[in-house]
């Protein structure tokens, strides 16, 4: 009788843990996942973290700085306070840059033994007014900055 109580609470167990991931209330990774086997709808932002909280938010949003360059302008991001860590493993892989048309204007990418902060500079021959920074951690996914161009 112990015995079938026992088979009887390992498969309620683990048929609430599958309707849990079913329904997305177990989305978060717990390993490093490849570039190619990620997916995820909409970049996080400091706003709407997905299954992060707040705290992973302040260390994933890039922060973006910008000085005037000639007709031009030169756009700095920077993710403060993140792990380059190849042993964890946890890391920033790229940080790109876009127009708000989502035309790619600039990448760079990351190894995990890079130094950090993970920092990414542009130079782009025309002004914007607003530009759309991204960074994809291994572990925390991609994340979102949309800045307004504020010049020094």
């Amino acid at each position: 009788m112990k015995k079938s109580f026992l088979v009887v609470i390992a498969v309620v167990c683990v048929a609430v843990g599958l309707t849990l991931i079913a329904s997305g209330w177990a989305q978060m990774p717990s390993t490093a996942l490849k570039d190619q086997d990620y997916t995820q709808p909409e970049p996080y932002t400091a706003k709407i973290f997905g299954p992060w909280n707040e705290a992973v938010a302040a260390t994933h949003v890039p922060q973006v700085t910008f000085e005037k360059m000639g007709m031009g302008l030169k756009v700095t991001v920077q993710i403060d306070n993140h792990p380059m860590d190849a042993q964890k493993p946890h890391w920033i892989m790229w940080i790109k840059l876009e127009d708000m048309k989502g035309n790619k204007l600039g990448e760079k990418m990351f190894k995990a033994t890079d130094p950090g902060p993970a920092v990414a500079v542009f130079e782009l021959p025309v002004m914007y007014d607003k530009i759309k920074a991204f960074e994809r951690c291994n572990v925390h996914g991609i994340w979102l900055n949309e800045a307004a161009v504020e010049l020094k």
